[in-house]
């Protein structure tokens, strides 16, 4: 996995008083992803076998019985 992108541009945001403040990066901050690697992989499994099953419920009766029963 690559790092995730900074974005440089001066953005608007709230400190955690609730007061206006400008974030600005400075240096290089590319945090990992790869720790996260795994539960996005796994989600990704899963919606992928969802849509292979949903494609099959267009089959008919006996090739389903056939293949899950």
């Amino acid at each position: 996995f690559k790092p995730t992108p900074s974005i440089f541009l001066s953005q608007p945001t709230q400190n955690v008083r609730g007061e206006d403040a400008i974030c600005e990066l400075r240096g290089r901050h590319d945090p990992c992803i790869g720790v996260r690697g795994s539960v996005v992989a796994t989600a990704m499994t899963r919606l992928v076998t969802a849509d292979m099953l949903l494609l099959n419920l267009s089959a008919n009766l006996a090739n389903l019985k056939k293949i899950y029963g």
